[in-house]
């Protein structure tokens, strides 16, 4: 198998149970664990990425997708810089727009320009750089954080889902985090013609009858079908959603 198999945390998982999912994340071979940055977990991101690096050697972990807004780049440089210290250079960032209308009821303005200026002021922070940006979305005035930067740099995945926001991936990031289906196949066909970009794609699997929000699942049986059609698309990672434990093992038996 040359796609590698990696799952984003379970959005119900307990605050308790983090350390078990690692746990079983780690020896099951997994490639990496995507932390989701949002209000409708049981836990904050960056707490439950600093749980599972420290049960965790092997385990590569990324955190996203964060929007630009309520978290500030100069707090995400500053807190991945210490986490990439701390989890001795397994880290990778997520940085997408975010949900406008979750944005619009916390009355945060947003601006089309925000995610790529958070990218490239992230990503100067991180290496050390005195950075300014006399952006439309941000003004930063020669901020350098004092965290020492990290011998491996911190990679930067793009959420993207418009063909405008791939475009932009291509100009800014290191990746592309988006959803499986055969728009994004066609789009990623398309914009990387000349050139590729490491790509993680979300395909949500669950045995369990209550779901995943709503979202529609795919079987066990599908979940094979949809690494080889990964595969054959060139497609570096799949990153699947699931719910529990059991969900876990099953995919486990994937890897091995």
């Amino acid at each position: 198998m040359t796609i590698h198999i990696s799952v984003e945390l379970s959005h119900v998982c307990p605050l308790a149970d983090i350390v078990q999912h690692a746990e079983v994340l780690e020896t099951g071979g997994f490639y990496r664990v995507w932390v989701p940055d949002t209000m409708v977990t049981p836990w904050e991101a960056w707490l439950a990425a600093n749980m599972i690096a420290q049960q965790t050697t092997r385990l590569r972990i990324g955190v996203g997708v964060m929007n630009p807004y309520t978290r500030h780049p100069v707090v995400v440089a500053q807190m991945a810089s210490t986490l990439q210290h701390f989890c001795g250079g397994r880290l990778a960032l997520s940085i997408g727009s975010g949900v406008g209308w979750v944005l619009d009821k916390a009355g945060i303005a947003q601006h089309v320009s925000a995610v790529e200026e958070c990218i490239a002021s992230v990503r100067s922070m991180i290496a050390g750089e005195r950075t300014s940006m006399n952006g439309h979305a941000f003004r930063i005035d020669g901020v350098r954080i004092r965290v020492i930067p990290p011998e491996n740099s911190v990679d930067i995945y793009l959420a993207a889902v418009s063909p405008d926001s791939w475009e932009t991936a291509m100009r800014v990031a290191d990746g592309v985090a988006t959803f499986w289906n055969e728009e994004m196949v066609e789009t990623r066909r398309r914009v990387m013609a000349d050139r590729s970009l490491p790509t993680a794609a979300l395909v949500p699997f669950t045995l369990s009858p209550e779901g995943i929000f709503g979202q529609k699942t795919i079987s066990e049986n599908e979940l094979g079908a949809c690494v080889e059609a990964m595969e054959e698309a060139g497609i570096e990672e799949m990153m699947v959603g699931y719910r529990d434990l059991a969900d876990l093992e099953t995919v486990a038996r994937l890897i091995q």
